[in-house]
């Protein structure tokens, strides 16, 4: 079972906890979030196969556009989703959306 359908009130609280319009809470809130999207960044780039990326590519400048495109798709999701209780629909058409990015992505990028 996904987390989101066992505990939908938490990531409910989580969005409205994005939306904090006290500038001390909005603080504390970005700093946690920094972290956990640091230590995101660091799991999905771990022993990434460099080989793949065309000999033309500078690599750096392509992860930071995959960098760009992960977290402004996430922003997107998160500015549309109202709650997680009927999340699954919502899911489904994002993963969708998102494997036509990963397309594009990797077409543009890879050998």
């Amino acid at each position: 079972m996904f987390i989101h359908k066992k505990y939908p009130l938490v990531f409910d609280f989580l969005t409205s906890s994005m939306k904090e319009e006290s500038l001390d809470i909005k603080e504390m809130i970005k700093n946690k979030v920094t972290s956990v999207q640091q230590r995101g960044l660091e799991i999905i780039y771990h022993n990434i196969d460099f080989s793949k990326f065309r000999d033309d590519i500078d690599t750096e400048k392509a992860i930071e556009i995959l960098t760009w495109t992960m977290f402004g798709f996430g922003n997107k999701a998160m500015e549309q989703i109202d709650t997680f209780e009927n999340s699954e629909e919502f899911g489904e058409r994002y993963l969708q959306e998102w494997d036509q990015y990963t397309k594009i992505l990797k077409y543009s990028f890879y050998k």
